[in-house]
């Protein structure tokens, strides 16, 4: 196998993605924060389930009290992957926030892809450029958390 994405090391989490996977995600990053900084748009219904499903006024008011709060933590998740996609060292802060951002990515890839009720385990995904984002995506996070958790040998060998 090829070089892992990420790799643990002593001082953290090492990226080492190559210049297509960087650019994959910047292309993803932006078009995220477009959906995120514009009007409320239906790519985002994963992004914000309804917390009072049928209570219209419990709803306005949860959502008056957060949605400030997790736009600013989605935005500044994808800032964290921005700075470092290239080659940075991630402290534990951010590899939080790398596996906050890709799980974000994964939710909207799954609105286009319309995945509700598809089952992801019998591999009956759509065939297309979106849903193989969607599984690479998938791979980043999963390489992302056994390097964070140790169960990936030191020197990035599978």
């Amino acid at each position: 196998m090829s070089q892992l994405p990420f790799v643990r090391t002593d001082e953290g989490v090492q990226v080492n993605l190559a210049d297509y996977e960087v650019e994959t995600l910047a292309n993803l990053i932006t078009d995220l924060r477009y959906l995120l900084m514009g009007e409320e748009h239906e790519m985002l219904r994963r992004l914000k389930p309804p917390a009072h499903p049928g209570d219209d006024e419990a709803e306005a008011s949860y959502r008056e009290m957060v949605d400030d709060e997790l736009l600013k933590g989605r935005l500044d998740g994808l800032d964290v992957l921005e700075e470092t996609m290239d080659g940075g060292v991630l402290d534990e802060s951010q590899v939080g926030a790398w596996m906050q951002a890709l799980n974000n990515l994964r939710l909207i890839l799954g609105e286009r892809l319309s995945l509700e009720g598809v089952d992801l385990e019998s591999h009956d995904m759509p065939d297309s450029p979106t849903a193989a984002i969607y599984g690479w995506t998938g791979e980043l996070l999963e390489w992302l958390v056994r390097a964070a958790t140790g169960s990936l040998p030191a020197d990035g060998s599978s």
